[in-house]
């Protein structure tokens, strides 16, 4: 009799399991014909068998239930200009910006702004991403018999109950599964993903053997010094372009009471000087770039019109371009344009002597030039000698301004404007005799065959610190082209300066 119960419900069993699987399968199929979609044949609402008089009398029931629902009938209305941007016009389909608002509702994954980003390593719970149908209809706490029944019970599980450390976890993955539930019955429209679409290869991570002998130090014979070679020649990227900067303020006073003995008068004499040198050199091509501005102010106790009078007013630039020759020669083009920046008056008179663009002079020449760099073994001396030579130059000299002294410039019959065809020599010296003594030489000599001028300028620095220095200047300057005064019988003209100061250079 046991075995005839224990048959029975064994084979019962197993319909009850063979129809949850066949009505799984069926609700699979279901899910996945909602996908594609097919012809569905509707019955005709008239009854087959009508010999029956009672069906007979529900005829005129359907028919009034359709004309109550015809009574709402209104004709299609013709789509307006706002609907109609929805649809192409060449054919029948939807439009670009249809489809853009279709994959927009659909996907999920374009509800995220600009703003959001995945960076680094983001935990995305799989409730806000595309929705992926993974087939599993049945709960997976589905079971047929409790097989708890069989385990003894705890007496005491009645006095507490055993809490999850991961309750938050699982109460999310529970409101997940109860979310994608809701949507696989109600809207399976919106899955568009299945497992099956997923890609199949699967990437196998590949094994890293480390040896667990790497780390232990072992000798196996005696190091050998005379194999050791010395370390790699350090070549760091070359610089084309180099700068150079020099800055100095230097004074000179003198303050003499009125009651001395022996008489003067005091003075106070301010010199600057500011240069900026900029140079490019690559291969064979050279190209120097210079600017020199300098000046020098001193009160004039003698002058009953002007408090100060101006000895010294320079503003320089000159560009050299060179191609390399050979060794140490490059053909050159030179340019260089010189005037002043201050108005100079003459002592006790309103007359100018000098002022901005009053004159000007501009050369330029096209020759060879010759440069020497030199070091030697004391690491703080160095001689840089640069000759340049054009033996075709011109020169010109003009005066914005009439009114000024023509003839201590050189100008002839009054005029403004002066050109001159000839020769340039030009050199420049810069020796470092010591680390704190150095000598400055420019050397500029034109001729037009019929007038020579020349100027010859050293200055000698002695720095005391980094930031004070003595400066010694001397300026010596030849022009046959202005005439003599009667007290003074020569060309040669000198300016001489001995002061102490600031000095800058980088």
């Amino acid at each position: 009799m046991m075995m005839k119960r224990f048959t029975i419900t064994f084979v019962l069993l197993l319909l009850l399991i063979s129809n949850s699987l066949l009505a799984q399968d069926t609700t699979v199929d279901q899910e996945s014909s909602l996908a594609i979609p097919t012809e569905v044949v509707t019955q005709d609402t008239l009854i087959k068998d009508v010999n029956h008089s009672s069906e007979l009398n529900k005829i005129s029931d359907i028919r009034s239930q359709f004309e109550k629902q015809n009574s709402t009938y209104s004709a299609p209305v013709k789509p307006g200009e706002s609907l109609l941007r929805f649809v192409k016009k060449d054919h029948a389909a939807l439009s670009e910006e249809a489809l853009y608002w279709a994959r927009f509702v659909r996907d999920a994954s374009l509800r995220f702004d600009d703003k959001m980003t995945f960076q680094d390593t983001v935990i995305v719970n799989p409730l806000f991403m595309p929705l992926l149908f993974k087939g599993n209809i049945l709960p997976k706490d589905l079971t047929f018999y409790d097989f708890s029944a069989l385990k003894s019970k705890n007496p005491y599980s009645q006095y507490y109950k055993a809490d999850s450390v991961f309750k938050d976890l699982e109460r999310v993955n529970k409101i997940t599964e109860i979310a994608t539930g809701y949507i696989e019955k109600h809207h399976p429209e919106y899955f568009r993903y299945s497992v099956n679409d997923l890609p199949k290869d699967i990437i196998k991570p590949k094994e890293i053997i480390k040896d667990p002998t790497e780390s232990l130090l072992s000798v196996s014979n005696e190091a050998n010094f005379n194999d050791v070679s010395g370390p790699g020649k350090f070549i760091p990227e070359r610089r084309y372009w180099k700068s150079n900067f020099e800055s100095a303020i230097q004074f000179s006073q003198n303050h003499v009471s009125a009651n001395w003995h022996k008489g003067g008068s005091s003075n106070l004499n301010v010199f600057t000087r500011n240069y900026l040198r900029y140079d490019y050199n690559k291969d064979k091509v050279q190209l120097t770039n210079e600017m020199e501005l300098k000046a020098s102010f001193y009160n004039a106790p003698k002058d009953t019109i002007h408090d100060y009078k101006i000895g010294d007013d320079v503003f320089r630039l000159h560009s050299n371009l060179g191609y390399k020759a050979f060794n140490k020669w490059f053909y050159t083009f030179d340019a260089e344009f010189k005037t002043q920046l201050f108005t100079n008056y003459k002592e006790n008179s309103t007359q100018q002597l000098a002022a901005l663009l009053s004159p000007f002079s501009v050369n330029i020449g096209v020759g060879m030039k010759y440069e020497l760099d030199k070091a030697f073994k004391d690491k703080h001396k160095k001689l840089k000698l640069t000759v340049n030579m054009a033996p075709a130059s011109f020169t010109y000299l003009y005066s914005i301004k009439d009114n000024i002294d023509l003839a201590r410039h050189g100008f002839r019959d009054n005029k403004r404007s002066l050109s001159k065809f000839g020769s340039t020599l030009r050199t420049d010296l810069n020796y470092n005799i010591s680390r704190n003594v150095n000598w400055q030489s420019r050397f500029y000599y034109f001729t037009s065959y019929d007038q020579v001028v020349g100027e010859f300028e050293n200055t000698l620095t002695l720095a005391i610190s980094r930031f004070f220095s003595t400066r010694i200047y001397l300026h010596l300057r030849f022009d046959d082209g202005v005439k003599k005064k009667e007290d003074i019988d020569t060309y040669f003209q000198m300016n001489e300066l001995l002061s102490f100061g600031f000095n800058y250079k980088w």
